[in-house]
């Protein structure tokens, strides 16, 4: 009898042991939009693998979500009391301040108080500030990077433009633009045009639109956040202009409605179009579409233009990641081990090497060597200091999807200042819970 409690004993001791995996082991699930992304997902396994090395009591298994659908899977697993223990969410602006009112992150401030006073202080201000709600920390940032000018030198000397001048105003842009958009193959027919854009209601619409209301002078929301800021003239000349570039110009590819990022990317890999706003992402993503091409001699990079005549404080716009842990883990300690390791110097210089993306830590953006030797990483850093981030509020990809849609009715052929009246209209009711009875906001 003795011996039999003394076997059961050991058995319960020996299962509470192994944990949920192995002798010991702790398994965490580690979910990241990249994985789906080849050059990614090799750079992550072998991170994961290193990580797994250092810490041999954490087990990580890796979770493939797709970009357009980890939000939604994210909520339906969080509300269900399940999901992956850590997640890698962006941009910043589509969840961080939904998830975050909803209690879906677990709050790392005792985590980051316990790395000790001067932890912080290697991120970039705007990057920690964003991961913050209610003064507490429910996130590390990961990527941050500007949005910038890139050009097909080629198809400028083609066109009879300077391939090393690119255009320092928007109305410069206009006119290169008309000169690039042309007969290239002699068949009568237009086969090249100047600029592309995302026109689709995507994510990927407020990274290019941004740019150009920032640089204009103009804003989205006003600094209280209880009205819209669309009826100002700034914002009205910015919307007309854009709109106008497909219109009236032609300068933009016909579809533009049906254009997301990825079908972009493939017009300029193509040499469809010679002008896109772009970051970090996009000189490999379409160096691996053409890999024939060398490009490294074709493409150039700038600034984004501003209106002539004018220098705003932000001319552009900056995506940035981050990096948050599930309410429901089971582990918070290991899974904010992974989290700290990930968001490391050493990773975030990895990263860069593997996926051309900036971080969001100043000791790696601006003295890395290689961010600092390379053509386009350059100009992707030091227009941070010019990259303005959208407003973090629950009711974002509300406000967005509403101006998205107005560009939407612009290109189709209704008349631009409609469709923007009709979205600064729907975003003042949509911030209605920002103002006190009685409040209104200003007419259009």
């Amino acid at each position: 009898m003795v011996r039999r409690v003394l076997v059961s004993l050991f058995l319960g001791i020996l299962l509470i042991g192994m944990g949920t995996l192995g002798w010991g082991k702790v398994k965490i699930v580690f979910s990241d939009w990249h994985l789906v992304e080849p050059h990614w997902e090799k750079a992550l396994k072998e991170a994961i693998a290193e990580f797994m090395a250092q810490n041999p009591d954490i087990e990580v298994e890796l979770e493939y979500v797709s970009y357009g659908e980890k939000e939604t899977k994210y909520i339906t697993a969080i509300e269900a009391g399940v999901g992956p223990d850590v997640m890698h969410l962006g941009p910043i602006e589509v969840s961080f301040a939904q998830f975050a009112s909803r209690g879906y992150f677990l709050d790392i401030t005792p985590f980051i108080e316990a790395e000790g006073a001067g932890f912080l202080d290697a991120w970039y201000p705007t990057a920690i500030g964003a991961v913050q709600y209610n003064g507490r920390y429910y996130a590390m940032p990961g990527d941050f990077m500007s949005m910038f000018l890139m050009w097909n030198k080629r198809l400028f000397v083609e066109a009879g433009l300077d391939p090393c001048k690119p255009p320092e105003t928007w109305d410069e842009l206009l006119e290169y633009a008309r000169t690039l958009t042309r007969d290239r193959d002699g068949d009568g027919r237009i086969d090249t045009w100047g600029f592309g854009t995302v026109g689709a209601v995507d994510p990927g619409f407020q990274l290019r639109f941004s740019p150009l209301l920032f640089s204009f002078g103009a804003d989205y929301l006003t600094s209280d956040y209880k009205c819209a800021a669309l009826n100002t003239p700034e914002a009205k000349e910015a919307f007309k202009f854009w709109v106008g570039l497909y219109t009236e110009h032609g300068v933009i590819p016909p579809g533009v409605t049906d254009m997301n990022p990825g079908k972009v990317r493939e017009q300029f890999a193509a040499e469809k179009v010679a002008m896109i706003l772009t970051s970090g992402w996009g000189p490999p993503i379409v160096k691996s579409i053409r890999p024939d091409v060398n490009w490294d001699n074709i493409l150039g990079f700038s600034h984004v233009p501003v209106k002539a005549g004018t220098d705003p404080e932000y001319r552009t716009t900056a995506w940035l990641s981050y990096w948050a842990i599930n309410r429901n883990t089971r582990h918070p300690e290991e899974a904010w081990r992974l989290v700290k390791f990930i968001t490391s110097k050493v990773m975030e210089e990895k990263w860069f090497r593997d996926a051309n993306v900036l971080s969001s830590r100043r000791d790696v953006t601006e003295v890395y060597e290689p961010i600092l030797s390379s053509p386009s990483a350059r100009v992707n850093a030091s227009e941070l200091a010019k990259a303005k981030l959208v407003p973090l509020i629950p009711e974002w990809p509300q406000i967005i999807e509403a101006v998205n849609v107005a560009v939407q009715k612009g290109f189709i052929g209704e008349d631009p200042d409609r469709a923007l009246q009709e979205a600064y209209e729907l975003i003042n009711e949509i911030l209605a819970g920002y103002r006190k009875a009685g409040e209104t906001c200003p007419p259009y």
